[in-house]
Formats: C-alpha cells, structure tokens, sequence
C-alpha cells in the first residue's frame, strides 16, 4: 500500500469550511438586513446627539476637563479590550481548530483586524471631539484631519497594548495597573482644578494644526507597522492564551444572548479566583472575634485591594460635575455609593443562590443580615463622607455634608443587599414589545433593582443636594433625618428575618 500523503493547507482549509457550512449554514440574507437595519436606526436614533457631543456649535478653548474626559474614555476602551481579549475566536473553533494543524494566523486574523478597525473608530472619534472643543471657528480640514489622524493613532497603539497585554500575562498585570493609576491621577488633576477655582490652558500651549497632523500621520504609520509585525507573530501565540480570552469573551456573548446581566460578575469572579494560589486560611476566620460573615466579607475585601483605589477614585467623581445639572451630581453620588457598597456583594449573592451553605452553620436570617451589613455599610459610609467632603471643599456646597454622606452609607448597604439578591431572570419575565422585537422586562428591573431603595432611603441626600447650593448652609438635622431613615432601613431589613433557622434569603 502507498504511504499516504498529508492534505495540504489549502485543502484543510477548504475542509473546514464546507464543515462549518454544513453545520451553522451560510450567511441568512435576513440576518445582513436586520443588522444594516439596525445600524441605520442607530444611526437616526443617536446620531444627532453623537454629532453635537463630537462637534459642538461653539468651542470652548483647551481645557482640563476635556482632556481629562477624552483620556478617559480611551482608557475605559483600553479596560473593555482587556476584557474581552482582544485576539479571541469562537469557542467551537477553540474546541476544534485551534489544537488543529491549521495556520493560526489565518485564524485569528479577523479578530486582530476587528480590535484595529474598532480602535481607529473610537480614538477618531474621541480625536474630532477634542477638536471639536478646542479649534476655533470656522474649523479647516486641516484641523479636523489632525483631530481625526490623531485620535486613531492613539487608539491604535492602546489595541496593540492590549493584544501585547494578553500575549504576555506579566505585561497585563502592569498595564492594568498603570491604566488604574493613570485614571485616578487623571481624576485627582481634574478635582484639584476644581479646587483651585478652574485653569484654562492658553492656545499657544497647543502645536499647530499642520505639525499635529505630520505628528499624527507618522505615528499612525509606525502603527500599522507594529500591527503587521504582530499578524506575522501570531502563529507564534501560546494555545492557552487564546483559549482562555476566548471562553470569557463566550461568556460575555453568553450573557448579552440570554440578557442575564448577572452572569458577568458571576464569570469575572470564577475567573479571577482561578488565578489565585497560595491562599492560606486567615485569622480573620481563627480567631472567632468577629461572626463569621462579616469575617468573610472583610476577607474578601482584604484578598481584593485593588478595588480600593477605584473606591477612592470614584468618590472624587461628584466634585467634577458639582458645577453641572443637579440631576447629573445626584445620579453620580446614588450609583457611586451603591457602588462602594456592593464590594462585597459577590457573597450575598452567593448566599442567595445557595442557601444550604449557610443551613450549615445554623444562622437565621435576620443574623445572616445583620452580619452582612456591617462591612457593606462601613465602606458606604466612608465613599459618602470623602464624596460629599470634596464637593464641599470646591465650594459649591456650605455646611456638614461630610456627616450627611456618612450617615446615608448604611442606606447604601441596604439597597446593595436588595440588588445581590436577585438576578435578571428572577425579577420579571414580561415581555415588552417593540419594533426591533420583544424585550424582557427582567433586565430592566434588574437596572433599577436597588437604586429604588437607595433612593427612597437616601431621601434626604436628594432634598439636600436640590435645595441646598452656596452660601446656604446645611441644616443640621438633614443629617438627623438621613441617620434616622437609614437606620429605619436596617431595622426593617432585620425584621424580615425570621427566628426560626431556615434561610429565606
């Protein structure tokens, strides 16, 4: 018999794309016609907004906010590339292809080209904004083409550190925390402008709109260079890199699917204690001086440090908008200190999900609460005092606003105990017709679940912060009434809870 030859790349090639044709179908020509359909609808529905935030009618001038608010942005796209790869495939064709005899390069070519074309969109974008506040009027095509060459060649090199960050785990571990401190210094310079009563750079600062778009254009260039040289290494990637970015991007795809939003932080938990070795048992649990719920939660708090600073970070977010739209100032202080309160919400929802584990330890569910409120409401009270303190020192606010921050955290611990709770799936499953399609209400409960109660019992942070601006000083006995409804809160919350030892979280 004749030895038989190996098929050659072409032919596997051609192989394995009559499977996948075999197995998902070719292209519907009615799923190309819903997707342009929506885009165009997009389109219409966001694009005059998108056009004036872009491209303003008048333009203010170089300064501190808009920069800071740009590079922020580009941070956030940097963070939501870390997430999802960016170089990632399909889970079949992890499962099949990818340990397969196949060129990788032809594999991962189109997600490495996606992760370029979208950074390119979004840093032009964020370019023409910056653009758009500080050229003066009318604007020149020159000025518009540096904007635009500008913002893509910065948001081409943070793609190739994010495809750089997922290649090398060392290399992630530093940009997560560079980008981290970066933001919080970015966050401090635009609070201490505030504080300093506002700066605004002179144009003469700025280079010319010709030498930017030189600058800019050679960049963009030793960009594409850079992108190159990574498509040529890319059938030098390690499989386990590729394989593990593409399970958690299938998570995420899993999530949007099945609009279950609380599969996400389900997904980045299980993720991020996979990578931890080496824990050993603390004295925290030992010594038996705390219960053990609250010894848990300051566990977790003390195995996760690196929320802390994002803590710190946001609770300096109200005094950058303490000047804009009280609406906008008070959203901020709500969602920030639901925020600071759930760090721990990782372990009520566990407990809700499985409530034979705490049947173990023969607790009832007044004392599971009353445990689990504690570290909650303690954190929340600390983001409410450094918040409302900092409005405070920029002069907007008069009065003891730091007290009433502090007395509103236990309010937050409340709602961030309501919101752990519950899940989009368990809130609703009415659906809700549109033209796109039904929607479940079940995820828009979930996006409101707790901010409710946060704003029911944070009634007073909310009276206050319409009613009370600068010189008007703050009544003390706002501070009382915040005290009073958050502790109504607690009690209330602790009253459901039975004596009986049956967990009815």
């Amino acid at each position: 018999m004749p030895a038989p030859t190996p098929a050659g790349q072409v032919d596997m090639r051609r192989h394995v794309r009559r499977m996948r044709i075999a197995a998902v179908g070719r292209v519907d020509p009615s799923s190309v016609y819903c997707v342009l359909l929506g885009i165009v609808m997009a389109v219409v529905l966001f694009g005059r907004p998108l056009g004036i935030v872009v491209w303003p009618a008048e333009a203010t001038g170089p300064s501190v906010p808009v920069l800071v608010g740009a590079a922020l942005v580009l941070l956030a796209f940097l963070g939501v590339l870390r997430r999802l790869g960016p170089v990632v495939v399909t889970r079949a064709d992890a499962t099949w292809l990818l340990p397969a005899p196949v060129p990788r390069r032809t594999l991962l070519t189109p997600a490495l080209l996606l992760t370029a074309f979208s950074a390119t969109v979004v840093g032009g974008l964020v370019g023409l904004a910056v653009a758009g506040r500080v050229a003066e009027r009318p604007a020149t095509s020159t000025v518009l083409l540096a904007g635009l060459a500008g913002g893509a060649a910065v948001g081409l090199l943070l793609a190739l550190l994010a495809v750089r960050a997922q290649n090398t785990a060392r290399t992630g571990r530093a940009v997560d925390l560079s980008a981290g401190a970066v933001a919080a210094a970015l966050v401090a310079a635009a609070v201490g402008e505030r504080l300093v009563g506002g700066y605004a750079p002179p144009r003469d600062v700025l280079p010319s709109a010709s030498v930017t778009l030189v600058a800019a254009v050679v960049v963009l260039l030793l960009a594409v260079v850079a992108l190159a040289r990574v498509w040529w290494r890319l059938g030098s990637w390690p499989t386990h890199r590729i394989a593990e970015a593409s399970a958690a991007a299938g998570s995420y795809a899993d999530a949007a699917y099945a609009i279950e939003p609380s599969f996400l932080s389900e997904q980045s938990s299980r993720r991020y204690w996979r990578t931890q070795t080496g824990i050993r048992t603390s004295q925290l649990l030992r010594g038996r001086r705390l219960p053990p719920l609250t010894a848990q939660d300051l566990l977790q708090v003390q195995r996760k440090p690196g929320r802390l600073p994002w803590l710190v970070g946001s609770a300096l977010a109200p005094a950058v908008v303490a000047d804009g739209p009280v609406w906008l100032l008070i959203g901020v202080v709500l969602v920030g200190a639901l925020a600071a309160a759930s760090i721990t919400g990782e372990a009520t929802h566990a407990d809700a999900s499985n409530p034979a584990a705490l049947r173990l330890l023969g607790l009832t569910s007044r004392q599971v609460y009353g445990q689990r409120l504690v570290v909650p409401a303690a954190v929340a009270a600390l983001w409410g005092a450094l918040a409302l303190g900092m409005v405070q020192a920029t002069g907007v606010l008069s009065g003891p606003w730091w007290a009433l921050g502090l007395a509103a955290g236990p309010a937050a611990a409340v709602a961030a105990l309501h919101r752990a709770k519950a899940s989009a799936t368990s809130l609703g499953h009415i659906f809700i017709d549109t033209p796109l399609g039904a929607f479940p209400s079940g995820v828009l409960l979930w996006l409101v679940n707790g901010l409710d109660v946060m704003a029911v019992l944070a009634l007073p942070v909310v009276i206050a912060l319409v009613g009370a601006r600068a010189p008007e000083q703050l009544d003390g006995s706002a501070v009382v009434v915040q005290a009073a409804l958050s502790a109504a809160g607690c009690l209330v919350l602790l009253r459901r809870g039975s004596n009986a030892r049956t967990i009815g979280l």
